[in-house]
């Protein structure tokens, strides 16, 4: 008979959460997201059903919401205080409270690729979403 196996199916909370750029924790990051896709299509042939899924390359975008004070001291010290010109890892840390499972995923060799900074009547700090293209995903270090 086969033996029992058991998932750590525990979810994360975002007080879980710790993110890193640059070597120090991101406190004034609200939000966090990463997507990898990569390009797929059949290889089709005799007949009218495919023969094999063919992959191609693969991308890496997401994008981070941080505070606008956050913002403004990545453009102080960013070369010639242009904040897309910098280049850095994104470390997303999940460590649950509870003792569950830890994971780190790195982003390596992010940019940001935009942003937008916005205020509305009745907000009381400014929000900003950085979209951001990387290299590549190191998961579950």
């Amino acid at each position: 008979m086969a033996e029992n196996t058991k998932f750590d199916s525990a979810q994360y909370s975002w007080a879980d959460v710790s993110v890193s750029m640059g070597g120090r924790i991101v406190t004034g990051l609200t939000s966090v997201s990463y997507t990898v896709k990569q390009a797929k299509s059949v290889l089709k042939g005799r007949g009218n059903k495919g023969h094999k899924i063919l992959r191609g390359d693969k991308e890496f975008e997401g994008s981070i919401k941080i505070w606008q004070s956050e913002l403004q001291a990545m453009i102080k010290s960013a070369p010639g205080k242009d904040v897309l010109s910098l280049n850095f890892d994104l470390v997303v840390a999940y460590t649950p409270a509870d003792g569950g499972q830890n994971t780190t995923d790195i982003l390596v060799s992010c940019e940001f690729t935009e942003y937008k900074k916005e205020m509305n009547q009745g907000d009381t700090n400014m929000e900003i979403e950085c979209p951001i293209i990387f290299l590549d995903l190191k998961e579950d270090q």
